[in-house]
Parts: C-alpha cells; structure tokens; sequence
C-alpha cells in the first residue's frame, strides 16, 4: 500500500532533479554570455554598435535553444563585423548584410 505513496514521490524527486540541471546549464550559458561581452565590447567604439553587440551576446547564449541555425549565423556575422565601427551608417550597413547573407 506504501507503493501509492512511494509514487507520488517520484514526479516531485524529478522536478527537483530537471530544476538543478536546468540551473547549471543556465550557469555555463550566464558564463559564456559574459565572455561574449568581454571580448566584443572591449573593441567597441560606438554605443548602437555595442547594443547591437550585446544583442547578438545575448540571443546566442541566454536563448540559444530557440535559434535557427540561419539566427545564430546573423548574430554571429554582427560580432564579427561591428567591433571597432564609428559609424551610424557603417551600423546600418553591416546589419543589412548579415540579415541578407544570413536572415
């Protein structure tokens, strides 16, 4: 009869138990986030193109579960691309490339 009980325990143990994972996944990706805007923005020189590089940081790793391969080869075109740029125009121009290349 203990079985009963014994059962209603398990969906709680695996709640509990998806709950840390998740929580140590999200760590690596708060880390890799991080690194992400350590070695983009250190070269930045234009804060539109900082936003948009903390865009492009923040779309591959705090959701990288709900990107396209197509999204994530956009974002990545953008922090190759915008360190360094002085220029509204020169912003403009390489997001429209990376979306025509990538989007």
């Amino acid at each position: 009869m203990s079985s009963g009980g014994d059962m209603r325990k398990i969906p709680s143990i695996l709640t509990i138990f998806c709950l840390i994972a998740a929580s140590s996944i999200y760590a690596g990706d708060d880390e890799a986030y991080d690194d992400c805007l350590l070695v983009h923005l250190k070269g930045a020189k234009f804060d539109p193109a900082a936003n948009l590089i903390k865009q492009a940081c923040h779309g591959l790793y705090k959701q990288p579960g709900i990107l396209l391969e197509e999204r994530r080869l956009f974002l990545g075109c953008l922090l190759e691309h915008l360190v360094g740029v002085e220029s509204v125009q020169a912003v403009d121009e390489i997001h429209s490339a990376c979306g025509r290349k990538y989007d």
